[in-house]
């Protein structure tokens, strides 16, 4: 798995802005959706770390060999854009102006505070682990880069080989993006594309379809509750806190008495409100 599923951190929670009947959907019935990271706002998702991995091999190879780049690049990623990952995000950050502004309704939705390492050990067991993703502007110091530049200088078929270094590649893409997103400090269950023929279906079911005025979009159900309760966790512990926000109409009242109906009683205790001055325009 990429080092950035598996590295250990201090962090203890991590932070996922929505709206409020997304909030039902997640805490009431406790699913969580992962969405097609092609069709989010970064435009080069998954793209990215192909590009960027691309110029760091060149840089270390004679202008003679670009085309055996090319040609093992070509061959390796022929069906990649075919390939889809599927993530739900979260942050570092708590009660944060931008991404009030940005995934919660412009400030008048919600901020769960998730619990980490009980959310890792649910991604883990549901098929999408849980992982940080990289911001770097440079690809030059990673070993696969050097695996590759070392495939293409000897020369010689090694197909199998090549297709190894690939499919590793390609289970990375969804883990880098563009650095002017480093701000969102993003974490995601994220469902990796091993190979071109791997089945996603054989992980998190059927596909679901959320169907609005103008579009149609594709994504799959994490079921938070039931891995939770598999792996012997009471499923009010996944929630360290609900931070309602700064230009909602919701009172904590309000959202405590909502939590007490549905059997959550024990959130009402972990309600806050924002702090965050962010004005609406």
């Amino acid at each position: 798995m990429n080092e950035s599923c598996s590295q250990t951190s201090q962090i203890n929670r991590l932070y996922h802005y929505t709206d409020f009947n997304a909030m039902r959907g997640i805490i009431t019935n406790g699913e969580i959706w992962l969405w097609n990271l092609r069709r989010m706002n970064d435009s080069q998702e998954m793209q990215y770390f192909i590009t960027e991995l691309k110029v760091a091999v060149k840089k270390l190879l004679s202008p003679d060999e670009y085309e055996c780049m090319e040609k093992i690049f070509a061959e390796n990623l022929r069906d990649f854009n075919s390939l889809s990952s599927y993530a739900s995000c979260f942050s570092e950050y708590s009660d944060d102006a931008a991404q009030w502004a940005r995934y919660a309704k412009g400030g008048a939705g919600v901020c769960i505070a998730f619990n980490k390492e009980l959310l890792s050990k649910i991604g883990d067991a549901g098929h999408a682990p849980l992982c940080r993703v990289n911001y770097s502007r440079s690809c030059d110091n990673l070993e696969i880069v050097h695996e590759i530049a070392e495939l293409i200088k000897t020369g010689r078929e090694n197909p199998e080989k090549a297709r190894e270094i690939f499919n590793r590649l390609i289970t990375s893409s969804p883990l880098f993006k563009h650095p002017s997103f480093i701000s969102e400090k993003e974490w995601r269950l994220v469902s990796l594309p091993y190979n071109a023929n791997s089945n996603i279906n054989n992980f998190l079911g059927e596909p679901h379809f959320f169907v609005e005025e103008t579009n149609i979009k594709k994504y799959y159900i994490l079921n938070l509750k039931t891995v939770c309760s598999e792996l012997g966790h009471e499923y009010s512990e996944l929630f360290e806190e609900i931070c309602i926000g700064p230009q909602a109409r919701v009172t904590k009242d309000v959202l405590a008495d909502y939590f007490t109906s549905t059997g959550m009683q024990k959130l009402a205790a972990k309600i806050k409100m924002s702090e965050c001055p962010l004005r609406r325009f």
